[in-house]
This record gives structure tokens, sequence and C-alpha cells, in this order.
């Protein structure tokens, strides 16, 4: 016998979206195409999902509209956390508002609407931010959702688990582009049923996951079959579906990546894998990241030392301010020369001397550093911080009354050099003086560790051993005055460098004459 008051909208959220023409926050109508792996995230109900992604899939409108169904017809009150109170006012106004405002026949029930509070009927969704004085609210709910749940306040989200108790629900739903490994949504995800999307290939049936490197050509500069290398369709991407690589949990856990991305082509990743490792894992692969044991040791800079002259016309020079101030020089073809200097006045002289566009130290003393951004028209104080509103940037400039300022995420951007005189991507062609070892000592020291921030997440961060990471840190303000010239990418000489190389190997023959000469240890 048939319910003649059962509505199939009611019950399912994709009948609600298609029957409802339910458009997105920019007034368009919900197209599933591209983005078919949504689908099963979308219409999941599971009570614990955990979902580590790369960036820009169109993650934040499936968790709006599937917490606005919860709310509506499941009659579930929902707290939804994201990192800071700043976090959550930008994710309302520019994401939850505009669907509820293009979307008015369908939530007329809206009685109650703030930033922080939406009542729908007698339900009601809860945007809080996990870093804030009252962020631990005595609110009970029935689903907890953890929007970038790697980069929130980890403390603060254990405290949520106490919202649900009194609910039959006790539902739990985490999602982040990941961080470092054992963070929230690595920890889920480790102990999910880990689904993964698997693809058959059209030519030799074979059956896989899409995994990096193995599923790029990176000659080709496509998507590859990882058993006949034929290349892969964006159609074949598309025509994926979930697979389960453990299905005995009882947690529902996504991994989502850039690579079944139709949209994204195969040469867009190759260029990303290029850069920042860190940006690379965490917002392209939805992966977290352990960059093991990266260093730059004396015989890796050795490596990249020429005899011969470097000729350029651009010059770039990083300072590292304190007692005594160190100094990197160079230009498009790389690093000629290091130094030290205690007189404010040696500065003026290089200054008018090369006419390079600096970039200093701001601090300990700021008043000096901006007399000097102030003095020279090419010059830029550098102020290390993290982006907090877009995660994935590691370098932006300043504009209007922060004109002559260069913000930098301080541990990427030395991952980024780093990896840059490791990969033989720069020369230095530097007089091997006392100055010279000095800086390959410092440089020597430097060590990147895992630490625990007070919010309870953990990250890597690059220190010294001696405290002495003068010369290092000039070496960034050097490769950011550098960005300033649109030298955003470091350029080896090709031809120097191969011309050392094929003469028996001279560099390596070079770096132990020199180590021997100098009675430099290991």
């Amino acid at each position: 016998m048939s319910n003649k008051n059962f509505k199939l909208e009611d019950h399912s959220i994709l009948a609600w979206i298609l029957r409802n023409d339910i458009k997105n926050e920019k007034g368009e109508s919900l197209e599933f195409k591209d983005r078919k792996f949504l689908l099963d995230i979308l219409t999941d109900w599971n009570k614990d999902i955990v979902i580590k992604k790369c960036s820009q899939v169109g993650g934040s409108v499936i968790f709006n509209l599937k917490v606005l169904f919860a709310v509506q017809k499941k009659k579930w009150n929902v707290i939804y956390t994201m990192p800071s109170d700043g976090d959550v006012e930008e994710f309302v106004k520019s994401k939850t508002n505009p669907i509820l405002r293009e979307n008015p026949s369908v939530f007329s029930s809206v009685s109650q609407d703030s930033i922080y509070m939406k009542q729908i009927g007698d339900r009601f969704v809860f945007f809080k931010g996990t870093i804030s004085k009252t962020a631990a609210i005595a609110t009970t709910a029935d689903v907890l959702v953890h929007d970038e749940a790697s980069r929130s306040d980890q403390m603060v989200i254990e405290t949520y688990k106490s919202r649900t108790k009194a609910s039959k629900i006790k539902a739990r739903w985490l999602f982040s582009n990941p961080t470092t490994e054992k963070d929230a949504v690595d920890i889920a995800w480790q102990v999910s049923d880990k689904k993964e999307w698997n693809i058959k290939c059209p030519e030799c049936k074979a059956e896989q996951l899409l995994m990096w490197p193995h599923s790029i050509d990176i000659e080709r500069e496509c998507f590859q079959c990882i058993s006949c290398h034929a290349e892969l369709s964006n159609e074949t991407r598309r025509s994926g579906e979930w697979q389960a690589q453990n299905p005995e949990s009882k947690i529902s856990g996504y991994h989502v990546s850039h690579l079944m991305c139709a949209w994204i082509g195969a040469k867009e990743i190759i260029e990303d894998s290029k850069g920042d490792h860190g940006y690379f894992n965490n917002f392209v692969l939805g992966e977290p990241y352990n960059p093991g044991d990266l260093r730059v040791s004396r015989s890796t800079i050795l490596d990249v030392w020429t005899p011969k002259e470097l000729v350029g016309h651009d010059y770039y020079l990083g300072v590292d301010v304190g007692n005594v101030k160190h100094y990197v020089l160079g230009h498009e073809n790389g690093i000629v020369e290091v130094g030290r200097f205690k007189e404010w006045s040696f500065l003026d002289g290089l200054m008018k001397k090369y006419d390079p566009t600096l970039v200093i130290d701001a601090m300990p003393e700021t008043t000096m550093s901006r007399l000097f951004v102030d003095k020279y028209r090419k010059a830029y104080m550098c102020w290390f911080q993290e982006n907090n509103a877009n995660p994935q940037t590691i370098v932006w400039w300043g504009e209007k009354d922060k004109q002559g300022i260069v913000y930098a995420h301080r541990d990427r951007i030395i991952d980024q050099v780093v990896d840059d005189i490791l990969n033989a991507r720069w020369l230095y062609s530097v007089p091997i003086d006392d100055e010279f070892r000095e800086y390959i000592k410092q440089w020597d020291t430097m060590r990147r560790e895992k630490i625990v921030n007070t919010r309870g997440i953990e990250h890597y961060r690059w220190t010294s051993t001696t405290g002495q990471d003068h010369f290092a840190l000039s070496t960034i303000y050097f490769a950011l005055a550098r960005k300033s010239g649109g030298h955003g990418e470091f350029i080896p000489l090709i031809d120097e460098r191969q011309e050392l190389i094929d003469s028996a190997n001279t560099v390596g023959d070079l770096s132990a004459i020199l180590a021997e000469a100098n009675n430099w240890q290991e």
C-alpha cells in the first residue's frame, strides 16, 4: 500500500537537488559531469566520514548542501567548524549565504539568520571557529562537521565530541587538505575503509587506481594506463568508481586528488610537481607531506660551485639583519658574493654599485629596514608569516599602504630554495674564502624538524643546530628578490654546468680538492 504523503525529495538529497533545481553560490544549476566522484560523498550518510582531499574540487558547496538537507529534511542539529572565526565569516558570506539567497523557495523556513547560526524550521546549524576564546560551546548537536580539520585546533575538535553525547545520531564528518602525517584527517583516514578512485583502461581492460607518478607519462604529458601505458582520456578518468581498500572498516573514507579531476590536465599536474613539495602533496595530491631527511650539506653546495665567472645583468641582494648583517648577492644566473658587515654604510655601497633588487629582513631593526625601503625604489622588507586566507600561497607582495613589503611562509620558502640547490637549478661563483666557508658551515647546520604547535597541529620547521642560520636566511631573501624580478624559477647555466660535468666530473673533483685543502670534515 503506497503512502500518498511520501515525497522522494524528503529522503533523497539527489531528488531534493534535482526537483528543486537547486543552484550553487553563483546561481548556477549543479552539474556533476566532471565531478562524478562527489556523488557518493554527497549521498553518504554514514555517521563517520573522513575525506582527505586536494583543493578546488567543489567540496565546500557539496557539504553546504549536505548540511542544509540534514537540517531541513532529516531534522538534525549540526555544528560546522572551521579553523578560525575569520574563516567562518568568509565561508558563510561567500558560500552558505549565497546558496540560501539563490534558492529562496527551498529555504523559506529560515527564521534566524546570522553568520554563526542558521535556524531552518525548528532545527539549527551553528558555524564556529576552533581558534576562538568561545570555541567550546554548550550547544548539543546530532552531527559535527569539521571543515579544514587538519588546520583547526586539534584539542578543540576533540572537545566537540562531547556535544553529540545526547544524540542518537552521533555523526562526525571530517574533511581537509592534509598537512603532515598524524593530523586529525590522516589519523581518521588510516582506520577508515580508504576508498580510492578506480578506473578501467579501455585498451587492456586493467582496473587501476590513479596514482602519482605512475598514472602520468611525463614525456608525453598525458595520463596513461599503469599496465599497458595507453593514453587515458578525460572520459576514462571521469568514469571511475570508488573502491574500498579496507572494506572491513565502518568509517567511510574518501581520497580526492587532482588526478581524478577531468578539467585538470597532466601538463598542469606535472608543472605543479616541480614547485613546492608541501603544496603539491597537500593541495594537488591530497596527501600529507613528509619531507624526510631534507638538508643542504657542504658537498651539496660545492657540487654547484663553478670556478668560472657568472655573467649577469639584473642583480639581487638578500640581507639578514642582526648585530652583524649577512648578505648574499647574485643575478639571474646565480650567486656571486656572500659576506658580512656591521655598518649600514656598507649596504649603501652595495646598492649604489650594483643597483640590485633588495629584500631585507624586517626584524629586529625594523626602522632601519624601512629606511632602505623608502630610500631605494627596488627595496622590500620581508615578514615571515602564513597566509591564513589562502594556505596554498607561499609568497605574496604588499599593496597600497603595505607596498614595499613581501610576505613569505618561512618554512615552505626554505623548502623551495633547498630543493633548487639540491637539484642544481642555480650555480655559485663565489671566491673560496672565509666568508664562503662560513656560508657553507651555516647551511650545513640547517635541519627540518617536526614540531607540534599550540593548536596540536604537527608541521615542519627549519632550525639550525647552532642557531647560526643567518647566511641561510640571507639566501632566502636573495631568492625572494629574484621572484620580484620575474625569476620565479631558478634557471641554471646549462652550458657551463654541463661543461664542468663533462670534464671528468670536474665539479666532484673540485669539491674533494677544496675539502682537502681547507680541512673540511664530513
